[in-house]
């Protein structure tokens, strides 16, 4: 299991984390310039960056967002945990039903299954989409690998892979 790095390269404070469904690996307030450093498994996973705090120059106003962390990681889960129970139970519960020739009663049994669970799925792609920056699907390799957050420009927020020296 190799050590990966993540370099915050842009100008303001980040929320960062590896995902393996839920995010399971994060650090809060990654400041510009620092470095974390976190122990994976040579997975795919999934990499988000959240902002951490924006300032209205204006209004004066401050908005912080969501920092990661255990509870938000369980929520997550039961949300997409649920969702897929449900649906599992609507097409068992169909395929059920079809079997002992009881067509009439697929939508009234099924069809209020497949609705939870498309609206977890939709709650679970939709999970603070509101303060991320960026994502990306990651391998992480079976070596120790550096990856950098920075701006592209006509990109934005990216992903940078330093050893390699493209964008994720």
């Amino acid at each position: 299991m190799p050590d990966i790095t993540v370099i915050n390269d842009i100008d303001e404070n980040i929320h960062v984390a590896f995902f393996v469904g839920v995010p399971t690996n994060w650090k809060n307030n990654l400041k510009p310039g620092e470095r974390w450093t976190t122990h994976l498994a040579s997975l795919p996973l999934h990499f988000e960056v959240r902002w951490a705090h924006r300032i209205d120059f204006d209004t004066g106003n401050i908005w912080c967002s969501q920092e990661f962390s255990h509870n938000d990681s369980m929520e997550m889960f039961a949300t997409i945990g649920g969702a897929c129970a449900a649906g599992t139970a609507s097409v068992v519960s169909a395929g059920g039903l079809l079997a002992c020739d009881m067509v009439v009663g697929i939508p009234i049994i099924s069809g209020p299954l497949m609705a939870v669970a498309n609206a977890g799925g939709a709650k679970y792609g939709d999970w603070r989409a509101d303060v991320r920056l960026c994502t990306a699907r990651v391998w992480v390799p079976f070596w120790n690998k550096q990856y950098s957050v920075r701006m592209v420009e006509g990109r934005g927020c990216v992903l940078w892979d330093v050893d390699d020296n493209a964008m994720v």
